[in-house]
């Protein structure tokens, strides 16, 4: 009966060990998962791009979603290229930018901004 006690009791233990280690395996130094990559939203409303400016980690992607009651869109400010048109009221149009730029909407040449995208680590 006491072989029997410390076997349950070694194997309890080994359980627990795994359990509160496993949990770690493939993350960073602190113990917490490597973050991937993530959607930032870019709101168009009021005849502005909301927020205008915005730095996000390469890999990202940028959602824009036009609140407006007009279309917009969104173009590098050197007219490389476009989105297209973003329809009024809730068109949306998403991107992974590879590069920093500068952008417009050529329909409202007003309206202006920039993405500066963060290298990977």
């Amino acid at each position: 009966m006491k072989k029997g006690l410390w076997t349950l009791a070694a194997l309890s233990g080994l359980f627990f060990l795994t359990i509160t280690t496993g949990c770690n395996s493939g993350g960073n130094k602190n113990g917490t998962a490597p973050a991937g990559p993530k959607k930032d939203t870019v709101l168009i409303s009021g005849m502005q791009f909301q927020p205008a400016n915005i730095t996000i980690n390469a890999g990202d992607t940028i959602l824009w979603i036009n609140k407006d009651i007009v279309d917009h869109n969104v173009t590098d400010s050197t007219k490389a290229w476009t989105s297209g048109d973003i329809t009024a009221n809730g068109g949306q149009w998403d991107t992974v930018p590879g590069n920093s730029f500068h952008y417009l909407c050529t329909i409202h040449p007003t309206m202006i901004g920039s993405v500066t995208v963060n290298p990977k680590k």
